[in-house]
């Protein structure tokens, strides 16, 4: 099939799913084309691919495996849902016990706007043990330096400057209060973000459990 070509200002949400002890977790990503893009997925998909394999993979545990991501378009109109399935090691590189499902790194997502509606946060999955000490994560431990130098990445790829260069994805913050729930969703929803920090605080999220959700 040919690739999947996009316009400056289209926009794409991205899922990354994952697994651990047979329970899913999406993360929830969006994307906008800051230039026209030849190959949505080379430029996008196996761009953000990159920085798990680089950086996350090798400190995962053998527990967690990515299954693939779910990419479509969803602004100014809704596209198809595409699927890929990277190539290479899918699985956590570490074999050691982990943190329940629920227990989750805590990112959080800022734009130049003040508000609630103009940040946000993802949950990653999966932490070690070994890389906690009490309620927090160890700032000393590979896995913590790995989530760092995960955040660099998806910054240095996906954070812009002026003017952003070819076939570049500028990373966003969706608000739903501001551009609605059902697609296509609305332009004034999004927001570019500036910078993607995590805390050392361990965090919860609930629909992880064990049976419950994603």
């Amino acid at each position: 099939m040919p690739p999947v070509t996009a316009n400056t200002n289209d926009k794409f949400e991205v899922v990354v799913v994952s697994e651990l002890e047979q329970q899913e977790f999406n993360n929830v990503l969006y994307f906008q084309a800051a230039a026209p893009i030849d190959d949505v997925e080379l430029r996008l998909i196996l761009a953000l691919w990159e920085c798990f394999v680089t950086n996350l993979i090798p400190v995962m545990p053998s527990a967690w495996h990515l299954k693939h991501f779910k990419w479509k378009q969803v602004n100014p109109v809704l596209g198809i849902e595409h699927i890929t399935i990277p190539e290479g090691q899918l699985s956590g590189a570490v074999n050691t016990p982990t943190l329940p499902t629920f227990a989750s790194v805590v990112i959080s997502k800022r734009t130049p706007f003040g508000g609630k509606r103009n940040r946000g946060r993802m949950y990653l999955g999966a932490i070690p043990e070994s890389a906690t000490s009490g309620s927090s994560l160890d700032t000393g431990s590979a896995y913590w330096q790995a989530i760092v130098a995960f955040l660099t990445c998806v910054v240095t790829k996906f954070v812009l400057g002026d003017p952003p260069g070819a076939n570049s994805f500028q990373i966003m913050n969706y608000s739903r209060k501001d551009g609605g729930t059902t697609f296509p969703l609305g332009n004034a929803g999004f927001k570019s973000i500036t910078s993607l920090t995590a805390s050392t605080l361990i965090g919860t999220t609930r629909s992880r459990k064990v049976g419950r959700g994603s």
